[in-house]
Order: structure tokens, then C-alpha cells, then sequence
């Protein structure tokens, strides 16, 4: 506010009087936009939790997005000589593997030239194994070293690589091939005779040739071209990595029946937080958004969703209920471990649906209409880039910035009140200052006008 010394020539105490005039014009004002920014930000609190709980939620049914998710298997070797993995569905098993061979690519070698800038001849070469091929460019000014960068930067190589190695002898241009298999050895051949020292003329020692990997699966021979073995047993891959005749490698296949449960337990306990962060956000007494008509509609929409058979399933299981997973009189979730008369507790029937149905388990969550895909549908209206609770929070925002621009115009407003009352006031300290000087002057006029007593 100003600064200015009102009621000194008058006396009066105009700077009080001010001071109440401005009060009484400020304190409304200033209540109300307390109030009003006080239930912003508590709205926009509020939107916030709301909006992170439901983020936290989704991050639970990521996991739960396809019914793979629930096919989770342990497999396992005795031997770093076998690899293996399952695609989530092989049956329960061990079986022995023996590596008989490894497979490998092929090698080829130029004949001996003085240098690597060496230059050879003009045409194409071409170079192939088994149905692949690819073709390269030479000019009479390339030498071995643009020979070499050419070829193995061809687009449609399809795995030669090509390197010189200078040696007492010579120098040579080495070609080897990444594609493996006995059907599949390297051959070059070229288009013209000059070339006939990097192609047909190459030579490839006995360990040099592509072979195939040779395995044994509980004594029965197997062939591939690489040393990835798939589906030679149902739904598992094996991969050979050394050598191991006489000395199996065991592989063993086993359902990991833990996972399921807990994923469901997780599903569970996720869903029941949130729940618990929207009763505390709704309490009618003190929540930040007690009323709040978004979280009556989420609460019934999870309340819908969790409840109802999942369309389009025909199996035993169609819903969360069907697995054992409930909801109480709270509105949260449960697995109860207590039984009912003849009925299974549902901790028993989770447990029997994991173990004999669990596909049917993933198909509850994770298919088109599954209980995982609709709470994801749901929660994007509300989080996503235009959903419901962005764009609120988004206003909020933009109504929490005006007060700033609310308090700035009452600030405005009040100096110029300020200032108007003291130019008022200005006028009444005068003109009070000089009838109390006519007043003095009177006085003292009158006062000496009086006889002299004696």
C-alpha cells in the first residue's frame, strides 16, 4: 500500500480510518479467492492420485496382456553342452541329448598374390550356397582390398565375409560363409576367366566344407542345418553348443504353476489398492474428492467388469468367479480360502483352474474381451491423452494459474481504492487544519482582547 502520513494537519487519525476502508474492501475478496484456490488445489490433488493409482493398476495388467502370460514353463539342462526354451505349451518331460556334430559354415581361399593391391580382372563373381545367392561387380582397377570391401558390402550377401590375410607365402583373399548345413557349402564361380584366381580356382582344406548339426534325442539321430533343434521335441527349442558324444546332456520340461497363481494374486492385489486410494479420495467427510461424480463411475465400471463372464469363451472357466476370484462386501477382490458346504473354497478352485484349465485361465484376462483388455479400454478413457481425467486435470490447472492473475487484479484494484481515499482524505485533513488554525487564531484574538485585571 501507499505510504503517507493522512491526519497530520488535521489530527485526526485518517491513516486508521484508511487502513478499515481498505479491510473492508480486501478481506471479501481475498476469503473467497483462499477459498476458491484451497478447493483447487485440492481438487487438483486429488485428480493427481486418482489419476496415479489407475497408472499403477495398468502397469499390473501389462502383465496380464496376452494368455501367454499364464504359459510360463521351467526349463532347464544339466550341461552347458544344451540349451533349451519351450514356446509356454510342451508337456511335462526329460530326455537325453547327445551332440554328435556342430554345424558350421564353409571357407574358401583365393590363390597366393604379391599384395593385397593386387588387381585381378574384370566381371562378376557369384557366390552361393545352398538356394542362396548373390552377385558382385568387379572392375579392372579394383585390387584385392576393394575386391574384398565390395563383397561384403553387397546388399544381398547373404552371410560371406570376405578378409585378406598376408602371410610368407602371399597374400590371400578369404571368403567365409555364415550358412551352415551339409546341403549348403559355398561354391564361387565367375563371368570371366581373369577373375578364375577368387572363384573357381579357390580352395576349401576338408574342415573347411558346411555341415550339419547331428544330434541324438533319447538315441534317435537328428539332422539341421543349424545347431537350433525346434520342435524336434513338441513346443521346445534345443540348441547345441559343444560337442558331448557319450556324455547326454538331460533336458527337463516342467509347468511353472506358481506363476499363474501369482499373477493372479498380483491382479488381485492391485485392484484392491486402487479401490482403497478411490474410497479415501471419495470419503464424504474429508476426501479430496468427496462426491466426485468420475470416482462413482470408475468404482461401478471395475465393480462391472470383474463380475461379468467374459463373451466369447467356451470353455469350463468364464469369468474371475469361475477361478475362485470374488469380490466382498467392500467391493474388493478375494481368493477365499474357505469353502462352503459342497463348494470348493476359492483358493481350491484358482488352484484347479491353473493346474487342468490354464489356458482358459490366460483367455479370462487376455482375450479380446477379456477382463484385462476392458480395465485397460477403460482406464485410457480416463488417462489418455484426451481422456477424462487429463482434460479435467489440464483445467484445473489453467483455473489454479488465473488465481495468480485473480490476486494481481485485487492488488490492482485495491491501490487505486487506496489511492483515492487518500486524495479524499487529503481534501478533509486540509480543510480540518485550516478551520482549526482560524479556530487557534480566534481564540487567541479573542484572549487577548480581554481587560488586563489589576
Amino acid at each position: 500500500m501507499n505510504v503517507t502520513s493522512a491526519g497530520i494537519g488535521s489530527g485526526l487519525d485518517l491513516e486508521g480510518i484508511i487502513e478499515a476502508y481498505i479491510n473492508a474492501e480486501a478481506i471479501p475478496h481475498e476469503l473467497r479467492l483462499q477459498n476458491k484456490e484451497k478447493r483447487i488445489t485440492t481438487e487438483l490433488s486429488g485428480v493427481g492420485q486418482f489419476k496415479s493409482a489407475l497408472s499403477n493398476f495398468q502397469s499390473v495388467l501389462k502383465k496380464l496382456g496376452s494368455p501367454e502370460d499364464f504359459n510360463k514353463q521351467i526349463s532347464a539342462s544339466s550341461s552347458d553342452a544344451v540349451e533349451v526354451t519351450t514356446n509356454g505349451y510342451a508337456s511335462n518331460g526329460s530326455f537325453a541329448i547327445e551332440v554328435e556334430q556342430l554345424a558350421q559354415g564353409s571357407r574358401r581361399q583365393s590363390t597366393a598374390f604379391a599384395a593385397s593391391t593386387d588387381t585381378v580382372g574384370t566381371g562378376t563373381l557369384t557366390f552361393s550356397a545352398g538356394a542362396n545367392t548373390f552377385d558382385v561387380n568387379v572392375d579392372g582397377t579394383d585390387d584385392l582390398s576393394a575386391i574384398r570391401d565390395k563383397i561384403n558390402e553387397q546388399s544381398g550377401n547373404f552371410g560371406v565375409t570376405a578378409n585378406i590375410i598376408n602371410v610368407q607365402s602371399g597374400s590371400y583373399l578369404v571368403f567365409n560363409s555364415s550358412v551352415s548345413g551339409d546341403a549348403n557349402n559355398m561354391t564361387i564361380s565367375s563371368s570371366d576367366a581373369s577373375l578364375d584366381a577368387i572363384s573357381t580356382n579357390t580352395t576349401q582344406g576338408v574342415n573347411d566344407i558346411a555341415k550339419s548339426a547331428r544330434a541324438y534325442v533319447d538315441g534317435n539321430l537328428v539332422e539341421q542345418d543349424t545347431n537350433e533343434f525346434k520342435n524336434i521335441i513338441e513346443d521346445v527349442t534345443f540348441t547345441a553348443k559343444a560337442e558331448n558324444m557319450g556324455n547326454p546332456a538331460t533336458i527337463s520340461i516342467s509347468q511353472d504353476e506358481e506363476n499363474g497363481s501369482k499373477l493372479v494374486n498380483e491382479f488381485v492385489d492391485a485392484y484392491n489398492a486402487l479401490r482403497g486410494t478411490l474410497d479415501v479420495l471419495g470419503n464424504a467427510e474429508n476426501g479430496a474428492l468427496a462426491f466426485d461424480a468420475n470416482v462413482r463411475q470408475v468404482k461401478a465400471q471395475l465393480n462391472s467388469i470383474v463380475t461379468e463372464s467374459v463373451s466369447g469363451l467356451t470353455g469350463v472357466h468364464k469369468g474371475l468367479s469361475d477361478i475362485g476370484v470374488t469380490i466382498d462386501k467392500t467391493g474388493r477382490l478375494e481368493v477365499n480360502p474357505v469353502s462352503i458346504g459342497t463348494m470348493k473354497s476359492g483358493t481350491e478352485r484358482l488352484e484347479d483352474a491353473l493346474k487342468f484349465n490354464l489356458e482358459e485361465v490366460g483367455e479370462i484376462f487376455a482375450s479380446s474381451n477379456g477382463v484385462s483388455s476392458k480395465l485397460t479400454t477403460l482406464i485410457e478413457s480416463y488417462n489418455g491423452s484426451n481422456g477424462t481425467l487429463t482434460l479435467r486435470n489440464t483445467e484445473l490447472s489453467k483455473q489454479a494459474s488465473g488465481i495468480r492473475d485473480e490476486y494481481s487484479a485485487l492488488e490492482t484494484r485495491l491501490r487505486d481504492y487506496e489511492d483515492r481515499l487518500r486524495r479524499q482524505f487529503s481534501y478533509l485533513d486540509s480543510t480540518v487544519a485550516s478551520y482549526n488554525a482560524t479556530g487557534s487564531w480566534l481564540a487567541s484574538t479573542l484572549e487577548s482582547m480581554q481587560p488586563k485585571k489589576s
